[in-house]
């Protein structure tokens, strides 16, 4: 993949300052495009160490406009980053529309290194490749253009430009190991970024061996990408293969059972003190822990929340309720504002809605197109796989009602003072659409439930009964994954 060097020619000084000015009217020109046309753009300046990678972004930065530039510089892992998911910072940095993000040291580069480095295996970088092809695609799916350079340079090269500051303070021992572990470097490199690579994504492979050539080339290659990307016709949405699920999750019990308020008060007193005391071992074990509760309206979601966090050290869990994303939620891909707040290790959010409304009211209501909703499966699955890899327990909660049981709570708030603000002309607009939310619900369950990490379909018909079945699984859940990690 490497020896695919795009041709550019030597860039002489005489002529360097046209051609500056020129690549730089183009750029600002397409960074207006971008702002008008309200979709984002994500541009990787990797590359061989010491190839000029931070030159190159320093120039691009002086000729765009910053206003509507972020630069985004990963170094070695801070905390927060090791407390959480891989691509969790490289989401939380996600450009929103009209706006164009530059990234240094990205995703694919920071795997290559850890994975020369000795931090990760060759099945893990073989994992992350498949996470990087999805995570990119998503962004691709959703609207966005991105643009992957990669900068190299020759042993021999290197080997002058380590020569050149091996007496300075800014030669590094590293510098050392990467001339040492040359070849093998970029072999690894190389078959990296040909399994990253396709083209609507493609890498494109600079000589990073003289400044000024380099980074001519590179702006004209980012304005020529932009252009043609906006000056396109709208590609025709593929269809995605996919069937109605025929699964009946959603049945109920002939019979309600409950508790007696004693009983249930006597299990719930037990069931929180032996959460109570599992949280020590989450937070001594740094287990994070999401729990997602979907539901009908009114079928108990907040009371079981209450119940599961009673217990809790409130500096050890978050609670996140859904709503309407602001405007700018809705400037960036959905599931971003689900990953700016993925909980460290050792910590639990929960989450009342999800990115789950994606595949239900998003899909209902038609706020997301059939090719949107459709494909959120794969990519939901992709965020809780990503999730789990890092040591995250995945909770899911569907609290089940009856149509019956519903109406009569919905009656109940109307006459009840202190309930009725929870009562809206909403909540029976969506009751008039419980068959097509039926369906949702039950592909929902069916295509992004796995043995792994199923769905917990809770029948709340009786209160007490849904409160006790959620704090039984969760502390059931955790117990195991305190016994895995002990």
């Amino acid at each position: 993949m490497l020896k695919q060097l795009i041709n550019h020619d030597q860039v002489n000084k005489s002529d360097y300052k046209d051609l500056e000015q020129k690549i730089r009217s183009r750029l600002l020109q397409a960074q207006l495009r971008v702002q008008q046309a309200k979709k984002p753009v994500i541009i990787v300046i990797a590359g061989d160490d010491r190839s000029g990678r931070h030159e190159a972004i320093n120039r691009l930065s002086k000729w765009l406009d910053p206003r509507f530039l972020s630069v985004n510089a990963y170094g070695p892992s801070q905390h927060e980053d090791e407390a959480k998911p891989f691509f969790w910072r490289f989401w939380r940095d996600l450009p929103g529309a009209g706006e164009i993000a530059v990234y240094l040291r990205d995703w694919t580069s920071v795997s290559i290194v850890q994975f020369l480095n000795g931090e990760i295996k060759k099945s893990k970088l073989s994992k992350r490749i498949d996470y990087i092809n999805n995570f990119e695609q998503s962004l691709i799916d959703d609207g966005a253009l991105v643009i992957k350079c990669w900068l190299h340079i020759s042993k021999a090269e290197l080997t002058n430009r380590l020569m050149e500051i091996r007496d300075t303070p800014f030669f590094d021992i590293k510098d050392e190991l990467a001339l040492r572990n040359y070849d093998f470097a970029v072999e690894t490199i190389s078959s990296t970024l040909a399994k990253t690579s396709n083209p609507n994504r493609a890498w494109q492979i600079y000589d990073g061996s003289d400044a000024k050539s380099r980074d001519i080339a590179i702006g004209n290659t980012i304005a020529d990408q932009i252009e043609t990307w906006l000056d396109s016709a709208p590609k025709p949405t593929p269809k995605l293969k996919w069937s109605p699920s025929n699964s009946t999750h959603l049945e109920f019990p002939e019979k309600v059972v409950s508790y007696k308020e004693d009983e249930y008060k006597a299990r719930l007193a037990e069931l929180q003190e032996i959460l109570r005391k599992q949280m020590f071992d989450v937070q001594r074990l740094s287990i994070p822990i999401v729990v997602a509760f979907e539901g009908w309206d009114a079928a108990g979601k907040g009371g079981a929340i209450r119940r599961l966090v009673a217990p809790l050290d409130a500096g050890f869990y978050r609670i996140r309720p859904i709503a309407k994303p602001s405007e700018e939620e809705y400037r960036h891909h959905y599931l971003w504002r689900f990953w700016k707040h993925v909980p460290r290790n050792g910590h639990l959010t929960i989450f009342d809605r999800s990115w789950y409304g994606r595949v239900l009211v998003e899909r209902i209501e038609g706020f997301a197109s059939e090719f949107e909703w459709k494909r959120a499966y794969s990519e939901i699955k992709d965020f809780e796989k990503q999730l789990k890899s890092h040591g995250v327990l995945v909770l899911k909660f569907w609290i089940n009602i009856s149509k019956e049981e519903q109406l009569r709570r919905f009656k109940e708030r109307e006459v009840t003072p202190h309930k009725q603000f929870k009562i809206t002309d909403e909540d029976y607009r969506n009751r008039s659409r419980w068959d097509e939310y039926v369906k949702a619900v039950e592909d929902m369950i069916e295509y992004t439930g796995t043995k792994k990490n199923p769905w917990h379909v809770i029948s709340s018909d009786s209160k007490l009964m849904s409160r006790i079945s959620v704090l039984e699984i969760t502390t059931s859940s955790i117990k195991k994954m305190i016994n895995r990690r002990s």
